[in-house]
């Protein structure tokens, strides 16, 4: 038998380098995507913490020059504890002191307020820190707090509670309220910004009405097309995507708004492309960005992803169903008598005849079905109509 040709040694040297290369050069390109549409942590840039510029000086405004308390509220997604941690980082640069802490659900007071005690010793005078100490040692009310903490701090504090909307304890929250109005009277250097949403305020101002002229309340807002439009162009320069206009309008439809959504949804479609080899999202790689999106909420949200597969494949209801969605996706309730009856197992309703979705990333993940659906052929849909 013939010996079979040895192959030139460039295609067995360089065959393998060239693949080696190449799948570097495409893992590099979809961690410049991932790192330019960072969906998964709040931005600790300040210069990433686009269309919320209003809010941020509403925020200096508030607690640095007039010395009140804050509530920072707004739907899941929309930047909240991005602006929060911003202004920590602000109020550092300034020699103040930002301290973060997270609530959870059955928090009573002390528990709430036990962990940021070691960090206010440390800024305490020698006289306040036996005070401060004192407190770790025992349970406390909200006047016993402000009598240690207050007379003791040679800086400014500023106390940040994420998540205060977790707090189910009326106990708790009336203890809060009575901090914050102490805190005011006594005009200590300690100051909180409670991040939550909406319902917050009125339970807060309820306990203590006069607590209106002591609190900067700081709603955030859906963003607007120009803001949607800064975010996607930060994320094009960093990625080095390029994203035509008819993508934007997409993703901006699917979004409605909420900065956690424009940045998931164009981190999908930006992978799609990496994958395809290209260096422009078009509208095949935003749908298969969608497409995708959608599929990992649904790994999480099994019976809603499945109700929205079958409610977007009857094309008598979508106009419907996506009117609801951008109200719930604007405003976090809808009117109760405006869902359709087949949609009712997705949303939860209360007394006052008001629904909203029981995952309240919901809506944007069925604006996004609902594009996917309207692409979809005809007897395709028929079948599984």
């Amino acid at each position: 038998m013939d010996a079979m040709p040895a192959r030139p040694e460039a295609e067995c040297t360089q065959a393998p380098a060239q693949r080696f290369a190449a799948a570097m050069g495409a893992r590099s390109q979809r961690a410049r995507v991932i790192a330019a549409f960072n969906a998964a942590q709040p931005v600790d840039d300040r210069y990433e913490l686009l269309g919320r510029m209003a809010e941020l000086n509403r925020l200096v405004d508030g607690v640095v020059e007039r010395r009140q308390h804050a509530v920072i509220f707004g739907a899941r997604g929309s930047g909240k504890t991005s602006l929060a941690r911003i202004f920590g980082d602000l109020a550092d640069e300034a020699e103040c002191v930002a301290l973060y802490h997270a609530a959870t659900g059955d928090t009573e007071f002390v528990d709430l307020l036990r962990p940021y005690l070691p960090f206010l010793q440390a800024e305490a005078r020698p006289a306040g820190r036996a005070a401060l100490a004192a407190l770790a040692e025992r349970d406390f009310t909200a006047r016993d707090f402000v009598s240690a903490a207050a007379p003791g701090l040679a800086r400014r504090v500023f106390l940040i509670v994420d998540e205060f909307d977790r707090i189910e304890n009326a106990q708790t929250k009336a203890q809060m309220a009575s901090l914050l109005k102490l805190l005011s009277d006594t005009r200590a250097p300690l100051q909180f910004l409670l991040v939550g949403i909406a319902a917050d305020v009125d339970e807060l101002l309820e306990a203590h009405p006069s607590l209106r002229r002591h609190l900067t309340a700081v709603p955030i807002r859906p963003f607007g097309s120009r803001a949607v439009e800064a975010v996607i162009d930060e994320g094009s320069r960093r990625s080095g995507l390029l994203f035509p206009a008819e993508a934007r309008v997409l993703i901006g439809a699917a979004a409605a708004g909420s900065p956690y959504h424009v940045r998931l949804f164009c981190q999908a479609a930006g992978l799609a492309a990496a994958e395809a080899g290209t260096g422009t999202v078009d509208v095949a790689a935003v749908r298969t960005g969608l497409a995708a999106s959608f599929e990992e909420w649904a790994s999480v949200n099994a019976s809603a992803a499945a109700l929205f597969e079958r409610l977007c494949r009857l094309a008598d209801l979508r106009e419907r169903l996506r009117a609801l969605a951008c109200d719930a996706a604007a405003h976090q309730t809808v009117a109760a008598d405006r869902v359709p009856q087949a949609l009712a197992p997705a949303l939860l309703f209360n007394d006052a005849g008001t629904a909203v979705f029981a995952d309240s990333l919901a809506p944007q993940f069925l604006l996004a079905r609902l594009q996917l659906a309207a692409s979809e052929p005809r007897p395709a849909m028929a079948a599984a109509e």
